[in-house]
């Protein structure tokens, strides 16, 4: 399965450097994975302005004016699934997240899509929550349970991995969900 990660944080002296290199390190080392790693301070889309939304576009045969945001939309389109990292921000995931997703539309139909955030009190757990209604919203299906990291406690030891001995259990399961979805999708287009 293509899988499109997406670090959905670009400020500077972020602090899920640790986490995002956990979930692409493992990401890439199962052997059922093809990743797409999305760094969003890397990718430098401007924010959404184009003169009507994603889906209307796509409806009405018509194309993106921004060439950054069509790149991006075709970029989407190839992935199988994705999984969102994101730390939160004032009790939400950040702006620059929210409007990669924005930028898209029918691209992200029925992917599977997970979360993994953190953050200090709640671990990004209230940030995922929005994400959860946004990602409904664009047409993804939503793995059951994220991954939650504190950074208020010890989350990673300094060999990179999670200080708590069952997480990387977690991941694998996260990536098991993912495939599981992608091919229940995936066979009920080839029937339709």
């Amino acid at each position: 399965m293509k899988l499109m990660i997406i670090w959905g944080s670009s400020r500077q002296g972020r602090g899920g450097g640790v986490v995002s290199d956990w979930v692409k390190r493992h990401a890439e080392a199962d052997g059922r994975l093809e990743v797409d790693f999305v760094d969003l301070r890397e990718l430098n889309l401007p924010f959404f302005d184009e003169p009507l939304s994603p889906f209307t576009l796509a409806s009405e045969n018509k194309d993106y004016t921004n060439a950054e945001g069509k790149a991006w939309a075709e970029r989407v389109g190839r992935a199988e699934g994705v999984l969102l990292i994101t730390p939160e921000y004032n009790h939400g995931p950040p702006a620059v997240l929210k409007n990669a997703l924005d930028w898209v539309g029918r691209e992200w139909l029925d992917k599977p899509v997970a979360f993994v955030s953190y953050g200090s009190t709640a671990g990004g757990a209230r940030a995922v929550e929005q994400l959860r209604s946004i990602t409904i919203e664009l047409g993804l299906i939503q793995v059951a349970n994220p991954i939650h990291f504190f950074f208020y406690r010890q989350a990673f030891g300094e060999d990179g991995e999670p200080a708590h001995p069952g997480t990387n259990d977690n991941l694998k399961k996260m990536f098991d969900e993912l495939l599981r979805l992608h091919g229940i999708f995936s066979a009920s287009k080839n029937q339709a």
